[in-house]
């Protein structure tokens, strides 16, 4: 069988009637809003919430910045992994320099950009690690091929991107005052607590309705027998009329199970965390000398020093990049 029919080349001209073309669209079109939020979020006067030391400033940066890279990368904006952090890097740059606009009471800050940096490297792990791969079975490439045409018919309505936006609200307001109310402790401040929970409350809800709007749009795929390229219906032989690609039914087989690969993950992030704990707190063990190695030292000096929305969105990174 030729593979180009499961892997069709990404020079293809598309017209406005294709889903494809709509998917390309509104994911260009989430991109560039999701800046234009970030610009105008940043650039408003500075507001001072919560007493001194209870700002999620770094936090929230983290964030921002996983988000546009995300949608930078899964849109025809980004492309590339490359091209992504290059754009990401420069947009964060200029976000920061032009703090120093008189009357916005902001200035730049370098523990900003590091912030941003932390976002954009987790979120490029992630899409690098759930990318499709050439190596494989043609069984497995296929699977592939099935999934992110799915995803990319779930991403051509309009309507989709609000019920993900809809769902990673809810999900934000109920991990967040689930978070801040539970999560109250003597180190953390509760504003920044609130906005832990809503930041894992948003993350964890958009995945679950992409998760399932993709289930529905593979079969969506089957029902109507779409071609994975174009994702127009194609006729009984399979092939497209309107452009080289054609419709594939899934192969026969399974590969490894969601819920395999979910129970891997976690248990790979949860040990993650309590490597971190341990690495934090093993400097107070009496005994150990490790805390007089000066590379060592230096790093928990420093670490020690940061500000907890700081320290928390480096703690992301490392599980983050890790994790993927």
């Amino acid at each position: 069988m030729d593979q180009d029919w499961v892997e069709p080349p990404n020079s293809r001209q598309l017209s406005r009637d294709s889903p494809q073309w709509w998917s390309a669209h509104w994911r260009r079109t989430a991109a560039v809003l999701a800046i234009f939020m970030l610009l105008v979020g940043t650039h408003i006067p500075k507001l001072e919430i919560g007493p001194p030391g209870d700002g999620p400033d770094k936090l929230l940066h983290f964030f921002a910045f996983a988000v546009i890279a995300t949608l930078l990368r899964v849109s025809d904006l980004g492309r590339t992994t490359i091209r992504t952090g290059l754009m990401a890097f420069f947009l964060a740059i200029f976000d920061e320099v032009t703090q120093e606009i008189p009357g916005l009471n902001r200035s730049f800050d370098l523990m900003d950009l590091v912030a941003d940096a932390g976002g954009t490297l987790t979120a490029l792990a992630w899409c690098t690690a759930l990318a499709p791969t050439s190596r494989g079975s043609f069984s497995h490439r296929l699977r592939q091929v099935r999934r992110f045409a799915g995803l990319r018919l779930l991403l051509a309505s309009p309507m989709n991107w609000v019920h993900i936006a809809t769902g990673g609200v809810l999900g934000a307001m109920l991990f967040g005052v689930l978070l801040g109310v539970v999560g109250r402790n003597p180190i953390i401040g509760p504003i920044t607590m609130v906005v832990v929970g809503a930041m894992t409350g948003f993350v964890a809800a958009a995945v679950m309705v992409v998760e399932a709007g993709g289930r529905h749009s593979i079969k969506r795929l089957d029902r109507e027998r779409r071609c994975l390229a174009c994702l127009r219906a194609t006729p009984s032989g399979g092939a497209c009329q309107r452009c080289d690609g054609r419709y594939l039914a899934a192969p026969i087989g399974s590969g490894v199970p969601d819920r395999q690969v979910l129970l891997r993950v976690s248990i790979l992030v949860f040990v993650l965390a309590l490597f971190i704990v341990a690495f934090y707190f093993i400097r107070a063990i009496p005994g150990l000398s490790i805390g007089q190695v000066p590379i060592l030292d230096a790093i928990f000096t420093w670490y020690g020093q940061l500000e907890a929305s700081m320290s928390m969105a480096m703690d992301a990174t490392f599980l983050g990049i890790f994790a993927a």
